[in-house]
């Protein structure tokens, strides 16, 4: 079931094998073998209009999952702030599920990969059983 009150922000709530979360070239493809409930809302400009915000939400219902995903250029340390924010904004809405940070861009540059607000972040998604995860171009998860 999609989160109550959401409605006008969710793209799709279904059990597709395959959903892809793209924009300018990059994303993230969820494969979904087990065909579990899934749903994928636009936070940035939706369900929240102002301020700090990432992308996308991807939600793994049969299994309490929740997916933030940024889709970025290169600058990783705004995309961290976005995500962030969002599950300071967002998660209290999502209680029992497990945070996932998916950051996808075009570039990394390597110094960013310590800074020191990535690892608050990986701190904050470690409490719920989450992880981040931060590629280029493309990732890939099995739900």
């Amino acid at each position: 079931m999609a989160v109550v009150g959401w409605e006008s922000c969710l793209h799709y709530c279904d059990c597709r094998k395959l959903a892809v979360v793209e924009e300018n070239g990059r994303g993230v493809r969820f494969v979904n073998k087990r065909e579990k409930r899934v749903a994928l809302y636009r936070v940035d400009g939706c369900l929240i209009k102002e301020g700090v915000k990432c992308d996308f939400l991807f939600l793994v219902i049969e299994g309490g999952r929740a997916f933030f995903i940024e889709l970025k250029g290169s600058d990783l340390e705004e995309a961290v702030h976005q995500i962030a924010r969002t599950i300071e904004q967002l998660g209290k809405w999502l209680p029992g599920y497990r945070f996932e940070g998916r950051i996808v861009t075009t570039r990394v540059r390597t110094p960013a990969l310590k800074s020191t607000y990535l690892m608050k972040l990986e701190k904050m998604l470690r409490r719920t059983g989450g992880t981040l995860v931060v590629k280029a171009k493309w990732d890939e998860v099995n739900v």
